[in-house]
């Protein structure tokens, strides 16, 4: 889901990369020695919640307990070029 603010509007704004992303100072970046720059890129940064309420009644390996396991899946999936390239991702924090 997309995350709303505190007016209700969904919390999508545009964004344009101007410094140097340190990924290769996060968990995910120092495990695959990572460094990315995201200057000069821009796209749209959007804010999205995860309901995994049903995960706490299923024993499925399909759930997501943690914010950040969710980030470190996108972050894998991005990171083996198996998703859509006409939107990739620059960040993923959980």
């Amino acid at each position: 889901l997309i995350k709303k603010d505190h007016l209700g509007n969904d919390m999508v704004y545009p964004w344009k990369g101007t410094t140097d992303i340190g990924l290769q100072d996060t968990e995910f970046g120092k495990q695959h020695q990572i460094v990315f720059t995201e200057r000069g890129q821009s796209g749209v940064q959007v804010y999205l919640e995860i309901d995994n309420r049903k995960c706490t009644t299923l024993s499925s390996s399909e759930c997501f307990f943690s914010a950040s396991e969710a980030a470190d899946f996108l972050a894998a999936t991005a990171s083996k070029h198996s998703l859509s390239k006409d939107f990739p991702i620059y960040q993923v924090k959980g």
